[in-house]
């Protein structure tokens, strides 16, 4: 009789970014070898999450959180009190009015795995033959979580994160001695090098032009004000196309600014990603900090140059000159003087595509990711 597992990410459905990626796709793996289940918000479902429930056996509890995209979690975020308690927590903690319901939907379940530290919260209710785990996606802990640390902690069984740095960043601000590091992945023949041109935006820019791109949470955190400021010295030079949600105070700096080289494509499906990739020459990711950095291997797989922060896990994925060039985080001219060294250099860019695809084919495919989480769970099983 196969376990079950339940993966439990209240965005999981409604909301396009990594660890919902991850999430979904790790899923369709897991139905290989386990009966699997997932626990989720209400809202408008993302093309990923429909995709996934329409293809795969899997079995899901939608409830209506409190979601972070909410008028109420807008609110919530101008007010002092969201330094504490965040709009994430406030999407976590309103599962708590659906305790029963979860509770029922989970009777059969063998491990519950959740994917946000304060989603960890639920564990005292829950049945102790059930192992628990906290998927760690990135290394900052959320205050509620910090708060509360010492009660969920007696019920934690394992924990995962996605890299060594994380690990070792986790360990000293958990104290859980417990960590597996376990890569993110991606399916290499959706993420692939492809000539064709299938990816479309209606902002008109210069075709001639050396295309930068990046992807993510469009946020100072992840550097896209540097982009910004790089852009605005290489306009008639370089076209720059941002993909996924913006932060609301860059996206009026954004604005003001004007500048007709800079693109806001806003999110897109999981699916026309590899098409996004394929469109621009060069990505880039000049995030302050990243634990990981899936979108990295994502553009890696799809034969792309790569520039990213020499931060957090990123040296793990990225061997500076080989596969990819390193910058010091929040240094903006060396981001530029990287894209430039990139954009002159032909025969750089191809060196550096080729050897960024080599290095997902050996250590960063979903197939690899899997096999591991599949050994990881039968270890706690046993």
């Amino acid at each position: 009789m196969k376990p079950t597992i339940t993966l439990f990410m209240s965005s999981m459905g409604t909301t396009f970014g990594g660890s919902e990626s991850y999430t979904i796709n790790i899923a369709k793996y897991l139905c290989r070898d386990f009966n699997v289940k997932l626990i989720l918000g209400r809202g408008k479902f993302t093309d990923d999450f429909i995709s996934l429930v329409n293809n795969y056996p899997v079995k899901f509890l939608s409830v209506p959180f409190i979601s972070r995209h909410s008028k109420f979690s807008t609110l919530w975020e101008k007010t002092k009190l969201n330094k504490k308690i965040n709009d994430f927590d406030i999407e976590t903690l309103s599962i708590m009015f659906f305790i029963k319901k979860i509770k029922k939907f989970i009777e059969d379940t063998d491990i519950l795995e959740v994917q946000y530290p304060t989603e960890a919260l639920i564990f005292p209710f829950i049945k102790k033959k059930i192992k628990k785990i906290i998927h760690f996606h990135g290394y900052e802990l959320p205050s509620l979580f910090v708060f509360f640390k010492k009660k969920i902690s007696p019920f934690v069984c394992k924990s995962i994160t996605n890299s060594h740095w994380s690990k070792k960043a986790l360990e000293e601000k958990t104290k859980f001695t417990d960590i597996k590091v376990i890569y993110n992945g991606v399916d290499p023949e959706t993420f692939k090098p492809s000539k064709k041109n299938e990816f479309t935006i209606t902002d008109n820019y210069n075709p001639n032009l050396f295309k930068i791109g990046t992807v993510g949470r469009l946020s100072r955190a992840k550097g896209t004000d540097l982009l910004l400021k790089v852009a605005s010295e290489m306009q008639g030079i370089a076209e720059f196309f941002a993909v996924g949600p913006c932060e609301e105070r860059l996206y009026e700096e954004i604005k003001k600014h004007n500048l007709v080289n800079f693109h806001l494509i806003g999110s897109i499906s999981n699916k026309t990603l590899p098409f996004f990739y394929n469109f621009i020459d060069c990505y880039a990711l000049p995030s302050l900090f990243e634990a990981f950095g899936i979108t990295l291997i994502e553009a890696m797989a799809c034969n792309k140059p790569v520039i990213a922060s020499n931060v957090g896990g990123i040296p793990e994925i990225i061997e500076d000159g080989i596969c990819g060039i390193l910058v010091t985080p929040g240094d903006y001219k060396a981001l530029k003087e990287a894209i430039i060294k990139i954009m002159n250099n032909k025969d750089l860019q191809i060196y550096l595509g080729n050897n960024g695809r080599e290095k997902v084919l050996k250590e960063f495919t979903f197939e690899k990711c899997y096999n591991d989480l599949k050994d990881f769970y039968y270890s706690v099983l046993r």
